[in-house]
């Protein structure tokens, strides 16, 4: 090990916090669900929506960022779903993570506040938001979710055991088309809510240019990408 890996090791020792791995479920071929333990979790302050960074690689500080779906506050606990597509750090981590592994972090941080919305909130992502979704449920139970995906079917299947059953899960196209017409309905049927898009970069810039121009547009349009086509380590 080199001067420079070990200097970046103990800055990183020294910024990040350890845990444990508590529990892996393959929930989908390309999502995962990971518990986490640590006494440094109990008695922090949650707010549905805020982020973790995670170094996924000794010897580097390259962080990527996921939402927790739950934090429990007494136990020191909480959980992950990650999205392990590509041949990435984390994808590789996520793949190769065991219980008993540890796993360094930063976090919880502000990121997208859910509790702020105002309802009825709309929610459209990709296989990247299903964390966000899942947080989303915490506050706003009666919350609408429409998804883009590859794979419609296996996606399904992982939302249905992740409570969001009743999500509506479209292919991912590159004209959007019923992606758009799926989340124009919910807004309508739902009148002055929240629009909050997340997940593909082009998808978030598509909806911003059209829902204006609804008949019924939401309230409020908000969004944050998390990856884009040529792109890497978007937060």
């Amino acid at each position: 090990m080199g001067i420079a890996t070990r200097l970046v090791d103990l800055a990183g020792d020294a910024l990040l916090t350890a845990s444990e791995v508590t529990r892996v479920e393959r929930i989908a071929p390309d999502l995962v669900r990971v518990g986490l333990r640590a006494e440094a979790f109990r008695g922090v302050r949650w707010t549905p929506g805020a982020k973790i960074q995670m170094r996924p690689r000794r010897g580097a500080l390259q962080l990527r960022t996921y939402t927790p779906i739950r934090w429990d506050t007494d136990d020191g606990d909480t959980e992950l779903v990650a999205f392990t597509h590509g041949d990435g750090p984390a994808s590789t981590w996520f793949d190769r993570v065991r219980p008993g592994d540890s796993c360094e972090l930063i976090g919880p941080r502000r990121s997208i506040d859910l509790p702020s919305l105002t309802g009825p909130v709309v929610a459209v992502g990709d296989e990247s938001s299903v964390a966000l979704a899942c947080a989303l449920r915490t506050v706003h139970q009666d919350a609408t979710t429409v998804f883009e995906a590859g794979h419609p079917e296996q996606l399904s299947v992982a939302l249905s055991g992740l409570g969001l059953g009743d999500a509506v899960v479209v292919p991912r196209a590159a004209d959007r088309t019923e992606l758009v017409e799926r989340t124009r309905a919910a807004v309508a049927a739902t009148p002055g809510g929240d629009l909050l898009v997340t997940g593909d970069a082009a998808t978030l810039h598509h909806l911003r240019r059209t829902a204006r121009r609804w008949e019924v547009p939401p309230r409020r349009i908000t969004g944050r990408a998390y990856w884009a086509a040529g792109r890497t380590g978007l937060d």
